[in-house]
This record gives C-alpha cells, structure tokens and sequence, in this order.
C-alpha cells in the first residue's frame, strides 16, 4: 500500500508482481479494505490477465496470430526486405532472418488498429450524435478504454484481434461517457442505445480478456 498526501482518491495498480494500492495518506484503513473488497471482481481479472503474459517460447509465441476474432497461421519467410501481407487466413511475413518477427508483427497489429478502431469509433459517434475531442490508442495492460472530462478517447489496440462486435461494445461504452462520466443506469440505457446487446458482448470480451492481453 502506498499513501500520498498529494492524492485524493483511491486507486489500484496491478502489475506481474503484485497489486499496489494507492491511498491519500488520511484516508482510515477500515476505508481502503472496504474499497479493495468492492474491487475484488475487477481485481481478479486484472490479476489473471497479468499472469498470463508470461513469455512464451519463440516457436510458440509465433505460431498464430489473432485479428478480428479470427486466428491467423503464420507463414515466415526469410527475405532482404521486410513485407508483411494477409492472404486469407495466413499471414505471411517476409524479414531478414535476424529480424524480431514478433515486433514485427505487432507493428503490422499496431497500424491496423489505428485506421480500423478509428473507423469503428467514429461510425458509433454518428449515431450518438456527439463525436471526441480526441481520439488515440492506448497501451494499457488492464482496460479496453478511458473517456476523460474533456472527450479525449482512448481505445486499446489489442482490441483489433478482437470481433467487430466487441469492438463496437468498448466504444460504445466510451462514447456513452460523452454524455455520463459515471457508470450510473443512465450511462448503462445510453450505451444500450448505442449497443442493443450489450451485455453480452461485455461478458463474450470477459471471456476473450487474458487471451488478447497475451500480446
């Protein structure tokens, strides 16, 4: 646990090693143990989405690749030149043989999901009729999205391995945040607008969480 009298909130931060929980330094403990215990859901995911991002051996962490919810084998090629396209449901890398295939495809992800999540926002944003101030991806480790106070959106890249329907979900979810910074039942009838079925394409992201954070 960690106090800080320039904090006002509570907060937790989870890692590979451990869960850290930051607390102003006033704040009673009987407090932060009754906040942790109302995280605990959360927690448990968080937590098991960390362990499983232990590295995997070479061969294995390339055997396959996963992008819009479908599994792609991979097809590697020794080349001069760097070169990576899609034939089907096999992506086909040519690179030096020296060359960090796994950055490499990662990059290929990375550029995918700027264009494509991008595209997914901004059509949901039409029918809400109200759009970000900004839009980028994000890196993090244990959510799919952020909305600020200001409109700023951030959705995670790994979500392009995902279905498109899940990816409709998380920005749904966000931009429903333009209207309600909170998650009381008015911001959840708002996102339910945006995405009839909803809940259960939060449960069917649950399920898929541990697997798409490996990367």
């Amino acid at each position: 646990m960690r106090r800080s009298r320039r904090r006002r909130t509570l907060g937790l931060t989870v890692t590979a090693c451990e869960v850290r929980i930051h607390a102003p330094s006033w704040t009673p403990r009987a407090e932060i143990e009754c906040y942790v215990r109302q995280q605990h859901d959360w927690l448990r995911r968080a937590w098991g989405r960390m362990q499983a991002r232990v590295p995997h051996s070479p061969a294995e962490s390339l055997a396959a690749v996963r992008y819009l919810g479908r599994t792609l084998s991979l097809d590697l090629r020794a080349s001069l030149f760097v070169d990576i396209r899609r034939h089907g449901d096999t992506l086909r890398v040519h690179a030096p043989l020296d060359a960090d295939a796994g950055a490499l495809i990662r990059a290929w992800l990375l550029e995918r999901a700027e264009r494509l999540l991008a595209w997914r926002l901004a059509r949901i944003a039409q029918k809400l009729g109200r759009a970000p101030s900004r839009f980028a991806l994000s890196d993090a480790q244990t959510q799919w999205g952020s909305c600020t106070r200001r409109g700023h959106i951030r959705l995670n890249w790994r979500l392009v391995q995902a279905p498109l329907a899940l990816i409709d979900y998380v920005a749904a979810h966000e931009l429903a945040h333009l209207v309600h910074l909170d998650h009381s039942p008015r911001f959840w009838a708002q996102v339910a607008e945006l995405c009839p079925d909803a809940l259960a394409r939060r449960a069917e992201l649950r399920t898929m969480s541990t697997t798409l954070f490996q990367v």
